[in-house]
């Protein structure tokens, strides 16, 4: 098995949680035959061990400041702290995000799930925003959230 950040682009290694090329020692080392513990790319996890940004950078390439990653915090830090509970489903995503990400990149199929939550969680939440219909994002979030508990935690 290899890392499910790593991809051969343009005729040389290249990581997708790094967002950047690396060389062949640092492919022969932790991508080929991956090792979540060892890897300092890994270990320097930018997503903040956030399932929204994983599901953004690592399975769609994105970067960390793309739209749907900026919609959903300006989504975050606008209507949902400002909504009734809201600062509790907040603390909530905080808490409970690090170990679902850490759960889903154990798994040999992590770029698969992170494919799976951008199409079915990110895109329409972000669509549901655009759109202004805010419970009903959070509703799809709120459900997300407690399947991928049930499913990692």
């Amino acid at each position: 098995m290899t890392c499910s950040y790593y991809m051969f682009r343009q005729g040389d290694y290249y990581c997708t949680k790094k967002n950047d090329y690396v060389n062949s020692d640092v492919y022969y080392k932790y991508c080929r035959n991956y090792s979540y513990s060892d890897c300092p790319i890994y270990k320097t996890d930018t997503s903040g061990g956030c399932y929204l940004t994983s599901a953004c950078m690592y399975a769609k390439g994105l970067p960390d400041d793309c739209y749907e990653l900026e919609t959903l915090r300006s989504f975050r830090d606008t209507w949902l702290k400002n909504s009734d509970g809201g600062k509790e489903i907040i603390e909530q995503y905080y808490e409970v995000a690090p170990k679902i990400v850490s759960a889903i990149n154990e798994t040999d199929d992590s770029k698969l799930v992170y494919e799976n939550l951008y199409n079915k969680m990110v895109k329409p939440c972000v669509e549901l925003i655009e759109r202004e219909k805010y419970q009903e994002a959070l509703e799809l979030y709120k459900n997300t959230t407690l399947m991928l508990k049930e499913e990692y935690l």
